[in-house]
C-alpha cells in the first residue's frame, strides 16, 4: 500500500474542501478549526484526511452539562446527539456521491477519506 506524500494529503484535503463548498457546505477554514462556531471541519491528522462536522460550542456546552448532570434526557442532548448524527451521515453520503471512499474514524463522529492510487 503506497503511503501519501504530504503534499497529496493537501492536495486531497484541497479537492474535498471543494467539492463540499460546491455541495453547497463551506468548510472551516483549516487554520480556525478552534472556532465556536462549528461546522464542517477537513483537516490532515495522523497522515490522514478527516472531514467531521461539529455543532456550535454553546450546543456542545449546553448538551455536556446535561450529561455532566445525569440528566441524558434532556432536549438539549437529544438535539445534540441528532445533529451530530445526522450531520455526519449527510457528510458521509456527500463525499460517496462525489466519488469518494470513506472509513469511519477510529474513534467519535466523521469520516477517513482513503486516497485512490492513481
Amino acid at each position: 500500500m503506497l503511503v501519501p506524500t504530504d503534499a497529496e494529503l493537501g492536495e486531497l484535503a484541497a479537492q474535498v474542501r471543494f467539492d463540499l463548498e460546491s455541495a453547497g457546505s463551506a468548510p472551516v477554514p483549516a487554520d480556525r478549526h478552534d472556532e465556536e462556531d462549528g461546522g464542517v471541519l477537513v483537516y490532515i491528522d495522523q497522515h490522514q484526511v478527516h472531514v467531521a462536522w461539529s455543532t456550535h460550542d454553546r450546543l456542545d456546552e449546553a448538551a455536556t452539562d446535561m450529561k455532566d448532570a445525569d440528566r441524558e434526557t434532556e432536549d438539549v442532548v437529544r438535539r445534540y446527539e441528532t445533529t451530530r448524527a445526522t450531520m455526519h451521515l449527510a457528510l458521509g453520503s456527500i463525499l460517496n456521491a462525489f466519488g469518494y471512499h470513506t472509513r469511519p474514524q477510529a474513534m467519535g463522529f466523521g469520516h477517513v477519506v482513503v486516497p485512490i492510487p492513481g
